[in-house]
């Protein structure tokens, strides 16, 4: 009786329990995993468009930062000496009366100076974001270098 009931193959209460177990974890890993690439993806997806705001706004600026000396800044306007006039001003940044980037939540301008060699440099540092909302928002902070030869 003993090799009879030895040589039955099933599945034990203490198997089917480890089953369960490890099938629940595989299940709980699998559901993070996915949840964090749904999310990241939804968060890729609005990225291209605010960045075609922010590389036309970047175009006109380096050139006019390239081309001016002087300038006159203010948390909201920047005024190139005899040059164009850049102002954030209703979620759009305007480069003398044109948008040149919009869906703007947010840009301050700071002067800024910096010594190299003996060199003393102007700098403009631009705080920027733009998007839709502040979770889909693209958020950069770059100094510009005045042009200083």
């Amino acid at each position: 009786m003993y090799e009879k009931i030895k040589s039955n193959r099933g599945i034990t209460l203490t198997a089917l329990v480890v089953y369960l177990i490890i099938f629940t974890l595989l299940i709980g890993v699998m559901t993070t995993i996915s949840t964090f690439f749904f999310g990241n993806i939804r968060e890729i997806m609005y990225t291209p468009k605010y960045g075609a705001e922010f590389n036309k706004f970047a175009m006109f600026f380096v050139v006019d930062v390239k081309n001016y000396s002087e300038a006159t800044i203010s948390t909201n306007k920047i005024e190139f000496e005899n040059g164009p006039t850049y102002q954030y001003l209703n979620n759009t940044i305007y480069r003398n009366d044109v948008a040149v980037a919009k869906q703007v939540l947010n840009c301050v301008f700071t002067a800024k100076q910096y010594n190299v060699n003996d060199v003393t440099k102007n700098l403009i540092n631009v705080d920027i974001r733009i998007g839709s909302s502040e979770e889909k928002a693209i958020t950069r902070n770059i100094d510009f270098t005045l042009r200083y030869w």
